[in-house]
């Protein structure tokens, strides 16, 4: 069981970081290795903060502002990677897709410590 829900949370990380490149994106494109760096930084930030959070007992309303607090650099890696490997859309330049990213990180987050802390 233990085993199962790492990987579920492993899963949500993912899906977590992916989800900044924009809800338009599919998630198996070519140059997803490319960002892999980017999304690796994001992964590690949100899992340490999910983390804490859930030792903690914290409401859900606090995830999404600890996790934009937290992770905001890693935030704009993955999406300065993203952009520069060719993944996110033409138009999306991390200052104009950023807060984009931001709401769905947030989302995400929150969507994933709520998984967590009820499973």
């Amino acid at each position: 069981m233990q085993r199962h829900k790492g990987r579920h949370i492993r899963t949500t990380i993912a899906t977590l970081s992916a989800a900044i490149v924009i809800a338009a994106l599919s998630a198996a494109l070519p140059t997803a290795a490319q960002a892999k760096g980017g999304r690796q930084l994001m992964e590690q930030c949100v899992d340490h903060v999910l983390s804490r959070l859930a030792q903690a007992r914290a409401a859900e309303t606090q995830v999404g502002p600890a996790v934009l607090s937290e992770c905001d650099g890693a935030l704009q890696a993955a999406l300065a990677d993203a952009v520069e490997s060719g993944e996110a859309p033409a138009f999306c330049k991390v200052g104009f897709c950023i807060t984009l990213a931001r709401s769905r990180a947030a989302q995400e987050a929150t969507e994933a410590y709520h998984r967590r802390t009820r499973s």
